[in-house]
């Protein structure tokens, strides 16, 4: 979709896919935003609590229409978000959300190492310097304060607690079974 609720497919070229019934490959870009719910059990500098995240996700799917890739995409991305379910270093839930963005590019590659899964474009007026157009697509460089903010949303079993946030059962079997980060002294 290239608006929220509006489909679109492409190829290589930016031309709309025709719809065939012959198994193609497509790579199809959804969009997520991850955020801390309910009050936090302990804090620490990098506590934020307007934080959020965007991610942008692609996968590869076979499908033999635009629109059935996009419904399986759909279901996917609705999947996905509901299973990206844990706690925060702050004793907070974090839950994932799709919401709604999702476009499709249809492959003509054999799907090999190498081949082109995703592609978009669009038209920028000469002056715009290269600089303004990646950090527009990308992003800026975060920061700093942005990256220990990233913290709110990562899961407590791969990043310390917070003071005061003590680990559940299930968290420490967890870190039994497979390791964790480095715990700091103060967790």
């Amino acid at each position: 979709m290239n608006r929220l609720g509006a489909a679109s497919a492409h190829n290589a070229d930016g031309e709309p896919l025709r719809v065939r019934s012959a198994w193609k490959w497509f790579g199809v870009r959804t969009v997520y935003r991850i955020e801390a719910k309910g009050r936090p059990v302990g804090r620490d500098a990098s506590y934020a609590p307007s934080m959020t995240l965007v991610e942008e996700r692609v996968v590869v799917l076979k499908a033999r229409s635009v629109k059935e890739a996009i419904q399986k995409a759909e279901a996917d991305a609705r999947r996905y978000a509901a299973e990206c379910r844990h706690r925060n270093p702050y004793g907070q839930r974090v839950r994932t959300r799709y919401i709604g963005y999702c476009d499709a590019y249809r492959s003509d590659q054999r799907i090999t190492s190498g081949a082109e899964v995703f592609s978009a474009s669009e038209v920028v007026k000469r002056r715009v310097p290269d600089r303004a157009v990646v950090r527009r697509l990308i992003g800026a460089h975060e920061s700093k304060r942005a990256t220990a903010e990233r913290r709110n949303i990562l899961d407590v079993v791969f990043n310390p607690p917070a003071p005061g946030v003590a680990l559940t059962s299930y968290e420490r079997s967890f870190i039994a079974r497979h390791g964790t980060l480095k715990r700091r002294a103060d967790a």
